[in-house]
């Protein structure tokens, strides 16, 4: 979907599973003013429906895409965790110029043969079954895995636990962002799009691994890799790390400038 027209980016910040759009205010304070920014709650979480949709890349993407202002001509996606297969599916399908990042996100969570810097199925089975119990709980589960390795872990998973509770997902929305999260496999689309493409990874993420690093340049040497300590988590707490690497890709992502 191409809107005529050149213009500035628009960063476009996908959240992670079971959260919101709201979970990006510390980046967004952390930009400069200058930078347009959107976060929309994907299928399921914060106020958006139909959480179905999420276990399908695809869907959920067309959905985004579907939300976006007119006037967007320049998107750089930019998913943490779950919303890093959104914004990749969003790429594939968005044929004007872009840019893509991934934030502590990986185009397959689950491990394979040829993928070992990855999840356990096991781990998603886990929070599966815990999706039945007590919801709470679950959350603070959820909290405590994001903040892990961070300096502060204790209060990040406070805060963390704080933002789940404030805009809590569907049921609905949770078990399809599980499927999502089992299932999807992007590699495909990480390496064949025709436009640059980043990713931010924590040193001592309990979710997606650091050395994933090597499979991503492996995929795409052109990539552009940064990253710093902490967990999962970490750029909620310190980002204008993160601020200050995505400021330069936004602007080499600008309208026209393609790879």
């Amino acid at each position: 979907m191409t809107r005529a027209g050149p213009r500035a980016p628009t960063l476009v910040l996908l959240h992670g599973w079971g959260f919101s759009g709201a979970v990006w205010a510390p980046l967004r304070a952390a930009l400069p003013a200058t930078v347009r920014v959107l976060a929309p709650d994907l299928p399921g979480h914060g106020a958006a429906g139909d959480g179905g949709r999420l276990a399908d890349p695809e869907a959920a993407a067309a959905a985004v895409i579907a939300g976006l202002p007119q006037d967007v001509d320049c998107p750089v996606w930019a998913g943490w965790s779950l919303g890093g297969l959104v914004a990749l599916a969003a790429a594939r399908q968005w044929t004007g110029p872009q840019g893509l990042l991934l934030v502590g996100a990986s185009p397959r969570f689950v491990r394979a043969d040829a993928w070992p810097a990855a999840l356990p199925v096991a781990e998603l089975d886990d929070f599966r079954q815990a999706l039945a119990g007590d919801r709470r709980r679950l959350e603070r589960r959820l909290a405590m895995l994001c903040a892990r390795g961070s300096v502060d872990a204790a209060s990040l998973a406070r805060d963390l636990a704080n933002r789940l509770q404030a805009a809590p997902a569907t049921p609905r929305g949770l078990q399809a962002g599980l499927d999502l999260l089992a299932t999807a496999d992007l590699r495909g689309a990480w390496q064949g799009l025709p436009a640059p493409v980043a990713a931010w990874l924590a040193a001592d993420d309990a979710l997606v691994p650091a050395a994933v690093a090597r499979e991503l340049r492996a995929l795409r040497p052109d990539s552009h890799i940064g990253g710093g300590p902490g967990g999962h988590a970490d750029w909620i707490a310190r980002p204008q790390a993160l601020a200050d690497f995505a400021g330069p890709f936004l602007n080499q992502c600008s309208a026209g400038e393609q790879a």
